[in-house]
C-alpha cells in the first residue's frame, strides 16, 4: 500500500495546498452513517422535484431505479449521442423511430412542400422554431423518399466531404446552435455540391430567423390538439369515443402547447386512462390554460406582492408557506432596491402590510395545502407541470428583473435549510436552459472556484442536464475540464458526475471519478467521489460499477481503496433502505464482492500512524456485515460471499472478526453451525 490515508479537506486555506499536519486526519463533518442518511433525503427530494417539475400528471415517463428521472423533458424526436465526436459524424436513426413517425405524424402543407423540394434538390433547409417538430418532419420526408435515414453531426458544416456521406442515404443536420458561419449561402452551395457528388440528400434544420431564401421551406407545426389525438389513438386503443366527447375542451386547454409538449401530454393521458382516470377530468387539470394567464398575472399591480410570491413559489414549491413567503419578501426587497436606484427621489413607501395570502395565491397554478402534521404550517403547491415552466416564463417575459432574480437565487443557495438550497440550485439549472452562457458566467464558473458550492453546483447541473439534451452536452464539457482543474473544481466534478450525466455516460463518468480518486489527497474528495459512484449505481450500471470498484480496491493506492470502501458501504446501506436498489448479493462475481467487503471492513478499523491514531473511515461496514450474516442461512449467495471474505482474512482483520463472530453468536444473529464454520475459516485464513 502506497501513500498515507487522505486527510480532511481544508476550508480556510488555498484549495491546492497540501495539509500541514498529520493530525488533520479525521472524518469530513458528520459520521458516515449520518452523511448517507442525509444523501438519501436529498435523493428523494431531487426525485420529487424532477417528477413534479417536468410532468403535470403522475410523474415522468422516463424513470430510473430508485425513483429518479432520467429525461422527463421532451424535445423534437432526436437521438442524442455523446462521447468525443469527430468533426463530421453520422448515426443511423433507430427503426423504432420510423414506426412512431409513420403512425403518429400529422401531415401539414409545409410537409408536402418539403417533399416536393427534396424531389428536385439534394439539400433543403427546414426553417422554424425550436421544439416545433421540425426533426420529425425532416425524417418523415426522407422516409417518403425511400432513403436510409441518418443524423449528421457536424461542428462546422464547411468540413462535410462527399466521402462522409453514402448514396441512397438521407441526413438530418441540426444547425440551430450558431454553427452557420458568416457566409451561410456559400456553405449551402457547398453542401449541395457534396450531396450531389455523394448521391445523398440532406435536410438542414435551421432557426426561424435564418436569412437564406434559396431551398428553404418554412415549417408549419400541426395543432396541439391534433397531435394529442393522433398519439392517443396510437397509445390507448379504444379511446375514440371518449376522445370525440372531449374534442372542444381539449383544444381549449392545449392552446399554445408546443408539439413536444403535446406528445408528452398524450403519453400522460394514456397513462391516466390505464389507471382508470377519465380524459375529461385529466384535461381539466392541464397546465397550459394557467400558463396562458401568466402574462396577465405578471402585469397585475394589485396586490403588489403577488408577483413576487408567484416567482418564489415557482422555485420553492412544496416547502412551508412561511419559507416561500420570506423568500418572496426578500425578492421584493431586491427588486424594490433596483427600482429606487432609478428613481431615488421617490419616497420609500415600504411594503403593503395588509395584503392577504389568499390574494397572493390568486394565480390558477398555485395552491396552499394543509400540512399532514400539526405545527408544520401550510405547504405551497404548484399545479403539476407548472413548476418547470413558471420560472422560465418569468425569465423570458421580464428581462429587467433578471439581475435581481440572479442575486436572489444566489442568496437562497446559501440558506441554512438544505431543502431551500436544493430547490434554488434546481431553479438555476432551469435558467441554464434559457441561456447557458449567461448562467454559466453568473453561477457555474464562479461556484466552481469558490469553497462550499460543489453540492449546489452539482444539483444545478443535474437539472440542466435533465431539461435539455443540448445543454447536457455543455455540462459534460464543463465536468471534463473540472476533473483536472483546481481542487474546488475537482470537488464539483466529483459530485457532478453523480447524476443523470454519469448514468447516461457511465464509462466516461467512472473514468473521470477514478482520475479524481487516484489524485485525492483529502478525504472529502474520496467521500464525494464515493457518493457519486453510489448515485450512478442502477440495475443497468451495477455490474460496470462493481467491476470498477473492485479494480480500485485491488490497487495499492490509499485514495482508491478508501474511495472504494466509502462507495461500497453506501451501496450496502442503500440495498436495505430501498427495494428497487440492485442487491449486491445478486452480483455473480463472488471474488469481487469478497474483495470489496474485505477492503471496506479493513478501512472500518482505526489505524495508527506513528504516534497518532486515526479513526475508522467506514466503521458501519461491520454493522452492515452483521446484517448479511443474519441472512446467510437463507441466502446461499450471501453465505458464499461471507465464506470467501473469511478465507481472505488478514492479520489485521483476524482479531476483529473473532470478536464480531462471538458477538453475533451470542446475539443469535448466526447459528451455532455457522459460528463454528466461520471461526474455522478465520483461524485457517
Amino acid at each position: 500500500m502506497t501513500g498515507e490515508p487522505p486527510v480532511q479537506e481544508p476550508t480556510d486555506t488555498k484549495a491546492d495546498e497540501a495539509p500541514s499536519s498529520e493530525n488533520e486526519t479525521t472524518r469530513p463533518g458528520p459520521p458516515l452513517t449520518e452523511r448517507i442518511e442525509q444523501e438519501q433525503k436529498e435523493r428523494r427530494l431531487r426525485s420529487e422535484i424532477i417528477n413534479v417539475g417536468q410532468s403535470w400528471y403522475g410523474g415522468s415517463t422516463y424513470r430510473l431505479d430508485r425513483g429518479g428521472t432520467l429525461n422527463g423533458a421532451g424535445r423534437d424526436i432526436i437521438q442524442y449521442f455523446g462521447g468525443e465526436e469527430p468533426s463530421v459524424h453520422t448515426h443511423p436513426i433507430p427503426s423504432d423511430e420510423f414506426h412512431r413517425i409513420r403512425t403518429c405524424l400529422i401531415e401539414t402543407a409545409s410537409q408536402r412542400q418539403l417533399l416536393e423540394r427534396l424531389a428536385n434538390v439534394p439539400v433543403v433547409l427546414l426553417r422554424g422554431d425550436p421544439h416545433s417538430g421540425r426533426w420529425t418532419a425532416a425524417l418523415h420526408a426522407l422516409m417518403q423518399q425511400g432513403l436510409i435515414c441518418n443524423h449528421l453531426v457536424v461542428k462546422d458544416p464547411k468540413k462535410v466531404r462527399p466521402n462522409d456521406l453514402r448514396p441512397g442515404n438521407g441526413y438530418v443536420l441540426r444547425v440551430d446552435d450558431g454553427t452557420w458561419p458568416r457566409r451561410p449561402q456559400a456553405v449551402l452551395d457547398q453542401l449541395c455540391a457534396v450531396a450531389r457528388e455523394s448521391g445523398a440528400v440532406i435536410v438542414a434544420v435551421v432557426p426561424s430567423d435564418c436569412a437564406i431564401t434559396k431551398s428553404v421551406v418554412t415549417h408549419e407545426p400541426p395543432t396541439a390538439g391534433d397531435v394529442i389525438r393522433r398519439w392517443l389513438l396510437h397509445l390507448s386503443p379504444g379511446v375514440e369515443e371518449e376522445l370525440d366527447a372531449v374534442r372542444v375542451s381539449l383544444d381549449e386547454h392545449v392552446a399554445g402547447c408546443r408539439p413536444w409538449e403535446a406528445v408528452e401530454t398524450a403519453r400522460q393521458l394514456a397513462d391516466g386512462r390505464r389507471q382508470g382516470k377519465t380524459l375529461a377530468a385529466m384535461i381539466a387539470d392541464l397546465p397550459y390554460v394557467a400558463l396562458a394567464k401568466l402574462s396577465e398575472s405578471l402585469e397585475k399591480t394589485v396586490p403588489v406582492l403577488s408577483r413576487h410570491f408567484l416567482v418564489s413559489s415557482a422555485v420553492l414549491y412544496g416547502l412551508p408557506e412561511a419559507v416561500v413567503s420570506d423568500a418572496a419578501l426578500a425578492l421584493a426587497q431586491r427588486i424594490r432596491q433596483d427600482e429606487q436606484r432609478e428613481a431615488v427621489e421617490k419616497e420609500d413607501q415600504g411594503f403593503p402590510i395588509w395584503e392577504q395570502l389568499s390574494q397572493w395565491i390568486s394565480h390558477p397554478g398555485l395552491n396552499a395545502a394543509e400540512a399532514t402534521l400539526g405545527g408544520e404550517g401550510q405547504r405551497i403547491e404548484v399545479r403539476p407541470g407548472m413548476a418547470d415552466r413558471l420560472l422560465t416564463a418569468v425569465w423570458e417575459q421580464l428581462p429587467v428583473i433578471r439581475p435581481a432574480l440572479y442575486d436572489w437565487l444566489a442568496e437562497l443557495v446559501r440558506d441554512d435549510d438544505w431543502r431551500v438550497q436544493l430547490k434554488a440550485a434546481y431553479a438555476v439549472g432551469k435558467l441554464a436552459t434559457c441561456d447557458f452562457q449567461v448562467i454559466d458566467k453568473r453561477f457555474f464558473t464562479p461556484w466552481s472556484q469558490e469553497d462550499g458550492h460543489a453540492k449546489v453546483l452539482a444539483w444545478a447541473l443535474e437539472y440542466a442536464t435533465l431539461a435539455d439534451p443540448n445543454v447536457a452536452a455543455l455540462v459534460r464539457g464543463r465536468l471534463k475540464d473540472w476533473t483536472t482543474g483546481t481542487s474546488r473544481q475537482r470537488l464539483a466534478a466529483a459530485l457532478g458526475y453523480g447524476s443523470a450525466v454519469g448514468i447516461r455516460h457511465i464509462d466516461e463518468a467512472l473514468s473521470a471519478l477514478h482520475t479524481l480518486a487516484a489524485a485525492a489527497v483529502y478525504l472529502e474528495t474520496c467521500d464525494l467521489v464515493a457518493r457519486s459512484v453510489a448515485e450512478v449505481y442502477t440495475s443497468e450500471t451495477a455490474p460496470t460499477v462493481l467491476r470498477e470498484l473492485t479494480r480500485w480496491a485491488a490497487r495499492d493506492h490509499v485514495g482508491e481503496q478508501v474511495t472504494a470502501a466509502l462507495a461500497f458501504v453506501r451501496l450496502a446501506t442503500a440495498e436495505q433502505e430501498e427495494e428497487s436498489y440492485p442487491p449486491l448479493w445478486r452480483y455473480e462475481a463472488v471474488d469481487d464482492l469478497a474483495l470489496l467487503w474485505t477492503n471496506a471492513l479493513s478501512w472500518g478499523l482505526s489505524t495508527r500512524r506513528r504516534d497518532t491514531r486515526s479513526p475508522a473511515y467506514t466503521p458501519s461496514a461491520w454493522l452492515l456485515m452483521a446484517e448479511w450474516a443474519k441472512r446467510a442461512a437463507t441466502e446461499p449467495a450471501i453465505n458464499a460471499v461471507i465464506g470467501e471474505v473469511l478465507a481472505r482474512t488478514t492479520k489485521r482483520l483476524r482479531p476483529s472478526w473473532t470478536f464480531h463472530l462471538h458477538l453475533w453468536h451470542k446475539q443469535r444473529s448466526i447459528t451455532a453451525a455457522e459460528f463454528t464454520e466461520y471461526i474455522r475459516l478465520v483461524k485457517e485464513g
